[in-house]
C-alpha cells in the first residue's frame, strides 16, 4: 500500500524529486548502515534521466552521505551502484569475498573501492552481468558462489538475494533491508504530505 502510494507520488513530480525520492528509498539500507551497497536501476517511462541526474548527483552525495557509480548508462536508465567507500570496501575485500574477486580476474589488495568499481563497471559495459557483483551488495560469498555455479537454481530461499548457505542469517538481513526501505518510505511521503499520523505508525 505505502509502496503503490509512493510510486502514485513520483508521478506527478519531476526527474530531480524522483531520482531524490528513488534513492532516498531503494538506497536505505546503506544510508542507514545495514548493507555496503545497493544497485538502482533508475528508469522512467523512456525518459532520459541523465541531464537530471547530472544537475542532481553531486548535492545527493553531500546531503545524503553516499557515493555513486554509474555502472551501466544507456539514455534509457541509469544503473547505479550507491556505496560507502568504507564498509564496501571491507565487503569486497575481506575473507572469501576477497579471495573470489582474486579468482574472478581482479587485482586486489588496494586501500580503497574505486578500482574494484571501475573494473565490475567495465564488465558490464560488455553487456553481460557480472554476478560477482553480488559481493559489492554484501552478499555472503557462499551464496553468489553458490547462484554463479548452479546458474541461479536450486537456492535454499530467494529473497534480496537467492540463499545457498545460512538462511537464518539472510533471513534476518532481510527483515534489517525491509525496515530501512520501510521507514524511509514512509518519511517521503510524511514529508510530502501523503500520510496521515495513522499510517505512519
Amino acid at each position: 500500500m505505502l509502496l503503490q502510494r509512493f510510486m502514485m507520488y513520483l508521478e506527478t513530480q519531476d526527474d530531480a524529486v524522483f531520482i531524490e525520492s528513488m534513492i532516498r528509498c531503494f538506497a536505505a539500507p546503506v544510508a542507514r548502515g545495514v548493507k555496503c551497497g545497493s544497485l538502482l536501476n533508475l528508469r522512467r517511462k523512456g525518459r532520459d534521466l541523465r541531464p537530471a541526474w547530472a544537475r542532481s548527483r553531486s548535492a545527493l552525495e553531500r546531503a545524503l552521505s553516499l557515493k555513486f557509480a554509474e555502472l551501466s548508462p544507456d539514455g534509457q536508465s541509469l544503473l547505479l551502484l550507491i556505496y560507502r567507500d568504507a564498509p564496501l570496501l571491507e565487503a569486497i575485500s575481506s575473507g572469501g569475498a576477497g579471495e573470489m574477486l582474486l579468482e574472478y580476474g581482479y587485482d586486489c589488495g588496494f586501500r580503497s573501492p574505486a578500482p574494484y568499481i571501475r573494473e565490475i563497471a567495465r564488465r558490464f559495459r560488455t553487456g553481460a552481468i557480472p554476478h560477482e557483483v553480488g559481493l559489492f551488495l554484501g552478499y555472503p560469498h557462499v551464496d553468489v558462489r553458490g547462484f554463479i555455479e548452479n546458474r541461479g537454481r536450486d537456492s535454499k530461499f530467494s529473497g534480496y538475494w537467492k540463499v545457498y548457505g545460512d538462511v537464518a542469517g539472510a533471513l534476518k538481513k532481510f527483515d534489517e533491508f525491509k525496515n530501512a526501505e520501510a521507514e524511509s518510505l514512509s518519511d517521503l511521503l510524511e514529508r510530502a504530505g501523503r500520510l496521515n499520523p495513522a499510517e505512519a505508525a
